[in-house]
């Protein structure tokens, strides 16, 4: 697991609140911006930025 992938499933527990949720949710919740693609998705396209910022966002109040 690369960094990238580490910072965003650790930002997604936060969110989330387990291990296991964080992880359900990176691999198979669409995400509606990127067309229903999944974080998992978007990090195997090199997106990985894009998903931190996403996460980001959501933190600081924005929309999913």
């Amino acid at each position: 697991m690369d960094d990238a992938t580490l910072q965003i499933l650790t930002m997604a527990e936060e969110m989330a609140g387990s291990e296991q949720q964080a992880a359900i949710w990176f691999k198979h919740q669409p995400i509606p911006a990127w067309g229903g693609k999944t974080a998992s998705d978007l990090v195997r396209e090199g997106k990985s930025d894009q998903v931190i910022a996403y996460l980001e966002a959501l933190r600081s109040g924005g929309y999913a």
